[in-house]
């Protein structure tokens, strides 16, 4: 899947000037592909997932990453019924993420945005059309970055 391949389907900017694009489409090998490129100053990062569009039974498809220079960062793909998804942090402190209008083509919606430094992701609430909330943890950083526990 080259990035050629892939429409741009949401464009964004935090208020501390991280920019971000994000494109996707359908490969050739019947997965679907979503990448996301960010800017912050000087520095620039790509990163994306494929596959199918969402894990079975679910409405959204998550990633989540950060690279040198640039902040941590949460993109998914999410099912046109998905009215925002807000990214819960260890305070407590909520964020909701910019979203796409539904892309008719794809029947999805695109959502991303910048994470703060100092306050990780815990959970995202997916909120639907006709009032449901689904819940999703997320394990960020991953546990292979993690530091190890003390006195076990």
């Amino acid at each position: 899947m080259t990035m050629e391949g892939l429409r741009e389907v949401l464009v964004g900017e935090s208020p501390d000037g991280v920019r971000w694009v994000v494109r996707a489409g359908p490969g050739a090998d019947g997965g679907f592909y979503t990448w996301i490129g960010r800017s912050f100053g000087d520095a620039r990062a790509e990163s994306g997932m494929g596959g199918d569009k969402f894990p079975p039974g679910q409405l959204i498809n998550v990633w989540i990453g950060q690279a040198d220079g640039i902040p941590l960062f949460v993109m998914a793909r999410t099912a046109p019924q998905v009215k925002h998804v807000t990214v819960m942090l260890a305070s407590g402190s909520r964020r909701e993420l910019s979203m796409s209008p539904v892309i008719e083509d794809f029947g999805l919606r695109f959502t991303a945005g910048r994470l703060p430094d100092n306050d990780l992701p815990v959970s995202l609430e997916v909120a639907v059309e006709g009032g449901e909330t689904q819940v999703h943890d997320l394990r960020w950083p991953p546990r292979r970055f993690r530091p190890p526990l003390r006195g076990t």
